[in-house]
């Protein structure tokens, strides 16, 4: 019962809200996306797409308060990446071995694309960054709690089942893409309940990724730490903050976790079953790029022609970049490479403080982001799973943040002409002057 009363109020409360501010709309739109409530409470199947009565109403009132501000600033070419990726799909899609699939996956990252667009011309500032981490953290947070009830109750979901369509691999990749963010919700709160919140979220994440019994997951977990390690200011309370979460991440992992995840670096001659497919099959990719290299074979269809190098027919190919590569060809490809790279990239010099303007806050929040983009990036190598929503809307907060930051986009508190004459005349302490 509770999951139909909440699903009816998130409507309720996106569709009233998108009215006056379509921003409610967007978050409450990417909530229903991680929380998949059918999959959280089948007792909700009844009331349908929820996502898409919210998605209705968030556009038609994007669209009625002008299409929010396409002045992206610094953030113009990730926006252009995404744009380009989304086009080159559909492009490749028209000379796909499967169309009906190809039009399936195009259809799939329009859902993805659009929400970016409402978020990237209407969200303005690093509040705004904020609030849509928040919505992201503890929407997977409350996933994680429900699975960890699940697992003390004697049934691991997280590793039989995974979550909301997503087999365990896919939602531990899902679940670390999500925890980057919560370690910077967590050292950027400015109050204890913040504090707390964002604390419990991480440790319910980082555990619930843990239960998942994921390598690919396991393995972008070492790279965020990694880069975390390399990014963070050496401070007691940053450094203090990694060696917390390393510890507590080393104590929830029994036995039967370390034995499984201790063959993530096996060598060659030791890989088992699982790992040296998937080495064949990246190896298959390449040669679907290098034949197609244009348009690929066309979205969701590596599986269709994976028969033709002997595996079964619908065999996956285990990464997003290879099989993407193979689907949509180079151009595409790299235009998806390009959308998190720059996003990364952009927001390294933040992180790092190099500008005299950028707060200690701004720039763990920046820190934040990149963890995020860098574990879903590393760990996304070995799985498919196309068209996953949670690392676009993180790469989102960081075009957004972004785009807060350039100069050219901020207010300006003065009149130019005005301010201009003002100083050349000396009299700036004179009112009527200004």
């Amino acid at each position: 019962m509770k999951g139909t009363i909440l699903t009816y109020l998130l409507v309720a409360f996106g569709i009233l809200g998108s009215i006056r501010r379509p921003t409610i709309g967007l978050y409450v739109y990417i909530a229903f996306s991680l929380l998949r409530p059918q999959a959280l409470w089948g007792y909700t199947m009844s009331i349908g797409a929820v996502s898409q009565i919210v998605a209705v109403a968030m556009l038609v009132f994007w669209g009625l308060h002008g299409f929010g501000s396409w002045r992206f600033g610094r953030a113009t070419s990730i926006v252009g990446a995404l744009l380009f990726f989304l086009l080159w799909s559909w492009l490749s899609s028209l000379q796909a071995e499967d169309t009906r699939l190809a039009t399936i996956s195009v259809v799939e990252w329009l859902k993805i694309v659009m929400p970016f667009l409402v978020g990237v011309t209407l969200l303005k500032s690093e509040k705004d960054v904020r609030t849509l981490l928040w919505v992201i953290v503890l929407v997977q947070a409350y996933i994680g709690l429900e699975m960890n009830w699940s697992y003390l109750g004697g049934y691991n979901r997280a590793e039989m089942e995974g979550f909301g369509g997503m087999d365990n691999n896919s939602f531990g990749i899902s679940l670390v893409t999500t925890f980057g963010a919560a370690v910077g919700l967590a050292l950027t709160a400015e109050t204890w309940k913040a504090r707390i919140a964002a604390s419990v979220s991480t440790a319910l994440i980082l555990h619930t990724i843990l239960l998942t019994f994921s390598r690919g997951a396991f393995v972008g977990l070492i790279a965020v730490g990694i880069v975390a390690v390399g990014l963070m200011p050496k401070r007691p309370k940053y450094l203090g903050s990694v060696a917390a979460v390393a510890i507590l991440a080393l104590w929830l992992t029994g036995p039967e976790l370390a034995q499984r995840y201790g063959t993530t670096f096996a060598a060659e001659n030791e890989r088992d079953a699982s790992a040296e497919s998937r080495v064949q099959l990246w190896q298959d990719c390449l040669v679907v790029l290098a034949a197609r290299p244009v348009f690929g074979v066309g979205p969701l269809n590596f599986p269709v022609v994976s028969s033709e190098f002997g595996w079964p027919e619908g065999k996956q190919a285990h990464s997003v970049w290879f099989q993407t590569a193979a689907e949509v060809g180079a151009p595409g490809i790299l235009a998806l490479i390009l959308f998190y790279a720059i996003t990364a990239g952009k927001l390294w010099p933040i992180a790092r403080k190099k500008r005299p303007d950028i707060s200690r806050s701004t720039a763990t929040l920046a820190t934040a982001i990149i963890l995020s983009i860098a574990g879903y990036v590393v760990s996304a190598q070995f799985v498919s799973l196309e068209g996953l929503e949670v690392p676009v809307y993180i790469a989102m907060a960081g075009a957004v943040l972004l785009k807060s930051l350039s100069p050219a986009l901020a207010p300006a508190t003065q009149p130019a002409g005005k301010l201009a004459f003002a100083r050349a005349r000396g009299s700036l302490t004179d009112r009527s002057a200004l």
